[in-house]
């Protein structure tokens, strides 16, 4: 036990040493933009296909899964972001920032959204925002032929299929070392508020489907507490560290090169010491709604579907106030729920169905989050907090994004929903 011991120790001491020591004079925020690409009809779209005509005006430049063989582009960067190809091959994420304010993040967001939406309509193809494909099922057959993946769906089983259709809105906030904790246990009870106002993947596999968000339901089938919160909080980046290293390893990646694993990765710094490169390939591969990401010492808030493109910067808002104001937080929850996760596990449950219809731990909970939040933006002082606004009609009409894409698909069908959820140029 010994030896185990003192590898975590290390360990932890150099995956905490990875985060800035303090914040720069105003946090820097990023997001990861995942979006569906269909057809006209619904139908999974290609994003390889866009590749080309995107790097015609020479601004892009490719980046391939495999550098000795040049056959799958698995990315294409310029100066004002990158656009990758998802697990899925109809799933285009668009990586923005970091940028200084909201402000700036948004006028990011429009200009390679726009880029990326106008290559998608001359091939015949719209770019949804929408939390999952609406019509095509998830399947082998959607997954993007990248190598590590094959390796992951191979270890992970049918439950890696789902990612092959999923559509979500992460944001990255800065933090420094000090905060790993307190922002990981927060930002994860927080999950379920964020869940409950930006619920926005309800129809899948061609129908009305179950979950509000279907994107968080359906990919609790990874099991483990893998994806989504985390099953309780942290008192120290240790001890949070134990906690990553108790899931499977899927897959182990050595000079470029990966191979299989699939055993708890303690039993891997059992035999190797506390190797912090094979821990952060690891950790990559575990989906906890918030999670620190060491190469840009950030918190990564992953649960949101992807927004309707009228609403573009409401999840970045919510993420960034929130991790502002975070003793605000602490304080809010601690003075209102006395067993706070086991409440917020329950609550959760129920918003990933019925997301601002569910009952909440305590009445106004979502305002009180909502309030910080803005108190958060407004603390900074450009006047980010209005980019909160349709949230707070959100909560007024108890609706969200989901209620209204299946009410229509309900009354008009999927092909209603594409025209409605498309980028209108």
């Amino acid at each position: 036990m010994g030896a185990i011991q003192q590898t975590y120790e290390v360990l932890a001491e150099r995956y905490a040493g990875l985060f800035r020591e303090t914040v720069r004079p105003i946090r820097r925020v990023g997001r990861e933009a995942e979006f569906p690409l269909v057809y006209a009809d619904g139908r999974a779209g290609e994003v390889a296909r866009m590749w080309e005509p995107l790097m015609t005006g020479g601004e892009f430049v490719p980046q391939y899964d495999d550098p000795k063989t040049h056959s799958v582009i698995e990315a294409l960067t310029s100066a004002h972001g990158r656009i990758e190809v998802e697990v899925g091959r109809a799933t285009i994420e668009l990586v923005l920032g970091p940028y200084e304010d909201l402000w700036q993040l948004e006028e990011g967001s429009r200009r390679l959204v726009r880029q990326v939406a106008q290559i998608a309509d001359q091939l015949g193809m719209r770019l949804l925002g929408f939390g999952i494909q609406p019509r095509s099922r998830a399947s082998s057959a959607l997954m993007t032929p990248k190598r590590r993946y094959a390796y992951l769906a191979r270890a992970a089983g049918p439950a890696w299929w789902r990612f092959t259709t999923t559509a979500a809105d992460q944001i990255h906030v800065d933090i420094t070392r000090t905060e790993i904790t307190d922002v990981v246990n927060m930002l994860n009870l927080l999950s379920a508020p964020l869940i409950a106002l930006t619920a926005n993947s309800s129809v899948y596999a061609g129908r009305a489907g179950r979950y509000l968000s279907g994107r968080e339901g359906l990919l609790g089938a990874l099991g483990e507490h893998r994806a989504g919160m985390t099953p309780g909080p942290f008192n120290s980046v240790e001890e949070f560290v134990r906690y990553i290293c108790r899931y499977r390893c899927y897959v182990l990646r050595r000079d470029g090169d990966f191979r299989h694993y699939n055993r708890p990765f303690e039993e891997y710094l059992r035999g190797h010491g506390p190797d912090i490169e094979a821990y952060l390939w690891h950790e990559h591969y575990t989906w906890n709604s918030a999670r620190p990401r060491a190469h840009n010492s950030t918190i990564e808030i992953r649960p949101a579907c992807q927004q309707p493109h009228e609403d573009p910067l409401v999840v970045a808002a919510l993420a960034l106030g929130w991790v502002e104001a975070l003793a605000k937080v602490r304080a809010f929850v601690q003075d209102a729920l006395a067993h706070p996760w086991t409440s917020m596990q329950r609550y959760r449950r129920e918003t990933i169905v019925h997301g601002l219809r569910s009952r909440e731990p305590v009445e106004r909970f979502v305002e009180g989050t909502l309030r910080i939040a803005e108190a958060g933006l407004r603390g900074r002082g450009r006047g980010e907090e209005q980019f909160l606004r349709p949230l707070w009609s959100r909560l007024e009409q108890r609706k969200t994004p989901g209620d209204r894409a299946r009410d229509l698909v309900r009354s008009q069908g999927v092909a209603a929903l594409v025209d409605a959820a498309c980028y209108h140029l």
